[in-house]
């Protein structure tokens, strides 16, 4: 609230005058800065990314390098942070800002807009209701509960924000204070948490291009900028058409999730703004293919048995299947294979096939130089998923981002593989569809890597980055014009 200052008297030209005036002092600004997060439970519904602090701080104990390298240590899990700060901060960011000369890093969100087909034939009714987020006000300097107010502000008249006004005062718990979060050493971050407080939709028009929530706060005429949250254009809906395709070998085929469909449509490519749709399921019956011809003869001379052979890898079989396919498949492409770009479907192939610790895998051209090194991969539309990752929600979404163009976000150049992921991360140690559900450890043998543990969000690995985004929708497979 605002101070009062009492004068009694004056003295001016040598003489002392009594006023007995109160004057009001206006109560200063405090400075803090406000992100927008992710409630607890999500499970991909839409798409929302942010710099989490364990990227960039030493917060977590990384047990090895990406070589089985031992490490032991609170490391930050993106190798190179800061390319990491630079994509957060102002890649795609409308306005970027600094509050109070601070670095501030805008979380995205990515909805699908709802509308009438007139209004745009592209439409949906998935995020009708809109998102509902949390706010995390963090603190710059000690808050007080003073009047000050948080404002939410759009250009956009068709993205709808609810409330548009909050008091700060409401967000905040001065009883027991802001919690404190540990950034590696001795830096802290000092916040307050407070859950599912803004309400975000997208109504009547899609957004033409990346679109800018401003969060203000004002207290009396004082007003400045202290958040931001990115809203992901959302007036191209691409479609990705998936063809289901079960293998069956010695009569025998496999099983998938009975929410296979569902996953696709609402908890994963959804998120970059693709309608992932499962247009034919159809089955594939080896047995039934004539043996006369000696690719289909040798097949199942090789793996009829159930397992891999030896001498044979699950690269092997992959080729060898989409031959077969391309061949024989009554769903095959129309005036040429699979693996073109000719091609606008994306092949799932599943199996009861064991390949051992293998849970699937995609195919994929490793490009070479002449000295044998791996230069550049052109991911296929086909991929293979096997008996072990037949349960697993997380392993056909992984593949078919392999064949969206998504690289594991572990790849790092090394050896032969002159290739990296856009960002490197420690393997094992995030949500994300293209991490792992281990953690590497030291070398095997065998020339793998032993498991140092599992990944903590094992089974709740529901993310895409925003930069992954970005490469899904520019993969040749998809359909813009539908």
């Amino acid at each position: 609230m605002a101070r009062t200052l009492v004068i009694k008297s004056v003295k001016a030209a040598g003489r002392t005058f009594n006023v007995n005036k109160k004057l009001q002092i206006a109560p200063t600004l405090k400075k803090f800065m406000i992100n927008f997060r992710r409630p607890s439970g999500y499970q991909g519904k839409y798409g929302f990314d942010w710099l989490r602090d364990e990227y960039i701080y030493p917060i977590e104990t990384v047990t090895n390098d990406n070589n089985g390298t031992a490490i032991n240590a609170p490391t930050a899990l993106c190798k190179n942070v800061a390319a990491i700060k630079t994509e957060y901060k102002t890649t795609d960011v409308v306005n970027p800002i600094s509050p109070y000369g601070k670095e501030y890093y805008p979380a995205w969100l990515s909805i699908l807009p709802h509308t009438t087909t007139l209004q745009f034939k592209h439409g949906s009714s998935m995020h009708k209701n809109g998102v509902n987020l949390d706010l995390e006000i963090e603190e710059l300097e000690s808050l007080t509960s003073d009047a000050t107010e948080i404002l939410f502000e759009c250009n956009d008249n068709n993205v709808i924000i609810t409330p548009k006004k909050l008091k700060l005062k409401d967000l905040i718990d001065l009883k027991a204070g802001p919690k404190t979060k540990k950034l590696g050493g001795t830096t802290t971050r000092d916040y307050h948490l407070t859950t599912n407080k803004v309400n975000i939709k997208n109504t009547k028009s899609p957004l033409k291009g990346h679109e800018e929530i401003k969060v203000f706060a004002k207290l009396g005429t004082q007003k400045e900028e202290v958040g931001k949250l990115m809203l992901y254009k959302n007036d191209i809906i691409p479609k990705a058409e998936i063809v289901a395709v079960n293998v069956l070998i010695g009569g025998i085929g496999g099983k998938l999730r009975n929410d296979y469909e569902f996953i696709f449509k609402k908890q994963s490519f959804n998120q970059a703004q693709i309608r992932a749709e499962v247009k034919v399921d159809t089955k594939f019956d080896i047995n039934r293919l004539p043996t006369t011809d000696a690719n289909v003869a040798n097949f199942i001379s090789d793996y009829s048995g159930g397992t891999l052979p030896s001498g044979k890898s699950t690269s092997d079989f992959t080729k060898e299947l989409i031959l077969l396919y391309d061949t024989y498949g009554n769903h095959k492409p129309s005036g040429g294979k699979i693996d073109t770009n000719i091609n606008k479907r994306t092949y799932l192939f599943f199996t009861n096939f064991k390949a051992g610790s293998t849970n699937g895998i995609c195919s994929a051209d490793f490009n070479k130089d002449a000295a044998g090194n791996t230069i550049s991969i052109d991911w296929g539309n086909a991929y293979i998923v096997f008996d072990s990752g037949s349960n697993s929600k997380r392993t056909f979404i992984h593949e078919c981002g392999h064949s969206f163009s998504l690289p594991h976000i572990f790849m790092e150049a090394g050896g032969k593989l002159k290739v990296s992921s856009s960002h490197i991360f420690h393997r094992g140690y995030t949500d994300n569809y293209m991490d792992y559900e281990w953690q590497i450890g030291a070398r095997a043998p065998s020339g793998g890597y032993y498991s140092s543990g599992d990944n903590k969000y094992k089974g709740k690995m529901y993310s895409l980055f925003k930069w992954q985004w970005n490469i899904i929708r520019n993969d040749e497979s998809l359909i813009t014009n539908y």
